[in-house]
């Protein structure tokens, strides 16, 4: 498990210092000031700050604080929508300086966690399982969508789904929700010109080489001005052409100075970050430990896997940053504070540890699982 432990910190590490290395060079040279990079390194500090607390103390005190959490989110996710949130490009998501969507991540997957546990003997069944898990989601996605910001929202979705899946729902529930959250999403976008030229500028990406699809297309010449060997840190002329190129589009930025060794060493870092997320979880002593490192695992990968999506053209863009590199104060200490709890369940694992296999029981989905006390 410390093999594990050290390789998750090296490449978290390594993907907070090139966030910082290119935000430097995206701002010294294009007459941007330092406060950016200040910002940014106060955010990490924060994070750390957050990470090493959770990883000192055993995460199953989360359980104890777990509808604190759930009921603060909500609160501050509806006063984001209220006179008191600040509005930026179309969409007000911004609180006194940050993101209540960005904290709701985090707290989404405690809560669902908590809830996958504690009910562990009847998540097969439909109303306890299904119905209870995604009924927890449901609140913060729905104002999430109300900023709106549709990215978040699909994804806290995925992550909610593949949670209760691990926590034992049956494959088949999963289906009427999905559907009718993919339903809510389509038409979303169905009714937001911006939502449909960005799909266009996907498809048809000659007919937008300006518009919806400039920013894609100045990414990928970034990528191609670096080759494999790069222009030089703090040399590349292209990344200034790309909107956003701090947060969404940092990517390109690194392909262009860096070249492909370090593109690629990006995409590696996060397969590994997978890989012993997906470790600590099987190695997790209980069954809260187990979602949690599952649930925060499946978040990391999958916003990483939308962001290289979208900066290489396979997928529509969609303003989501790359997890660790991605400007973004709120998105950094949030999910180093992740990190966190991936290590605190970590130290917390024994060897060859399992987990109980559920057992059918009627009680209500919100009382406790009385057969399992005392297990792991």
């Amino acid at each position: 498990m410390r093999n594990l432990t050290t390789a998750l910190i090296i490449a978290v590490g390594a993907l907070v210092a090139l966030s910082l290395t290119m935000l430097a060079s995206a701002t010294m040279l294009d007459g941007g000031s330092a406060a950016a990079l200040r910002n940014q390194a106060a955010a990490c500090a924060v994070g750390f700050a957050g990470l090493i607390g959770m990883a000192s103390v055993d995460y199953r005190r989360l359980e104890r604080m777990v509808w604190w959490i759930y009921g603060l989110t909500l609160l501050l996710l509806v006063l984001v929508l209220t006179p008191v949130g600040h509005e930026a490009k179309g969409a007000q998501r911004w609180l006194f300086g940050t993101q209540p969507s960005e904290i709701a991540k985090l707290s989404l997957i405690i809560v669902v966690a908590w809830y996958g546990a504690r009910n562990r003997a009847r998540m097969d069944r439909f109303v306890p399982g299904i119905l209870g898990g995604a009924g927890l989601a449901v609140p913060m996605i729905a104002l999430i969508l109300k900023e709106p910001d549709r990215g978040t929202a699909a994804l806290l979705m995925g992550v909610t789904l593949l949670m209760l899946l691990v926590a034992g729902v049956r494959w088949w529930f999963v289906i009427p929700p999905a559907a009718i959250g993919g339903a809510v999403l389509t038409a979303m976008v169905v009714f937001s010109p911006m939502a449909r030229d960005r799909i266009d500028a996907w498809i048809h990406p000659a007919n937008h080489k300006d518009g919806a699809g400039h920013q894609v297309r100045k990414g990928l010449f970034a990528f191609g001005q670096g080759g494999v060997e790069g222009t030089g840190l703090g040399k590349g002329s292209l990344k200034y052409n790309v909107p956003e190129v701090h947060t969404d589009f940092i990517l390109p930025a690194v392909g262009e100075e860096l070249g492909l060794p370090y593109t690629l060493g990006v995409v590696a870092a996060y397969g590994l970050i997978l890989f012993c997320g997906l470790a600590v979880a099987h190695r997790s002593p209980d069954r809260f430990g187990l979602l949690l490192a599952a649930g925060v695992t499946f978040l990391i990968a999958a916003q990483a896997c939308i962001n290289l999506g979208v900066v290489t053209a396979v997928l529509p863009n969609k303003g989501m940053p790359l997890p660790f590199v991605s400007r973004g104060g709120s998105s950094i200490a949030v999910l180093l504070t992740m990190v966190g709890i991936l290590l605190s369940v970590a130290r917390q694992a024994a060897p060859g540890a399992s987990h109980p296999t559920p057992v059918r029981s009627r009680r209500s989905p919100f009382s406790p699982d009385t057969e399992f006390a005392g297990a792991a």
